[in-house]
């Protein structure tokens, strides 16, 4: 079940990608679309999800994707609904509330004991250094809380220190979930081996 999760997980995501490619057409310009977190997070869930399907993938690099994805689907429901990110219907549903749901689930459903989840916050910390490096350079940023044109860099730092605050919560939340429900895994199999 858990194999077939993950191939679900995987197919979703490349569907939600093809149709984005097709239904923006001319309009799909790939250093924006890849400068997308939503886009990245799924990207990798979903390349994580399909090599989890044929092999064993690092406990470190799943609690990584759970995190990606369950901040992916917090911030769209907390800071993006309902504002127009210019993605079409099904594709937005997929990456934002389907697949982030779907990941989380299977980290439940198969957890893992991880360490050092402070590990995982560096990839957000990169985004964010890029897309505000990047962001002058081209006129363009990804998402409006990003955007110091709309309101300047004091409403932007104090909208990247809640969206921090979620990453920092979640992180240690994947990391303690995946340990805590491991091993209760372990003392049940334990524990009817025994009988």
């Amino acid at each position: 079940m858990i194999k077939l999760l993950r191939m679900v997980v995987f197919l979703l995501v490349l569907s939600a990608e093809v149709y984005l490619v097709v239904v923006l057409g001319d309009g799909f310009r790939p250093a924006d679309h890849f400068s997308y977190f939503t886009v990245l997070s799924n990207v990798f869930a979903a390349v994580v999800a399909l090599l989890g399907v044929f092999n064993p993938v690092s406990a470190q690099i799943r609690g990584a994707a759970v995190l990606y994805m369950g901040t992916t689907g917090i911030v769209y429901w907390l800071l993006l609904r309902g504002i127009d990110v210019q993605t079409p219907a099904y594709a937005n549903w997929v990456l934002h509330t389907v697949v982030p749901i779907l990941v989380v689930a299977e980290w439940l459903l198969a957890p893992e004991r991880t360490r050092r989840a402070w590990v995982w916050l560096s990839f957000p910390l990169a985004y964010l250094t890029y897309t505000l490096v990047r962001g002058p350079i081209v006129d363009w940023y990804p998402y409006p809380f990003m955007d110091p044109r709309r309101n300047g860099y004091g409403e932007v730092l104090l909208n990247c220190l809640v969206v921090a605050v979620v990453f920092v919560l979640l992180a240690f939340a994947v990391s303690w979930a995946g340990t805590k429900l491991a091993q209760k895994r372990t003392r049940s199999l334990s524990h009817s081996q025994g009988q």
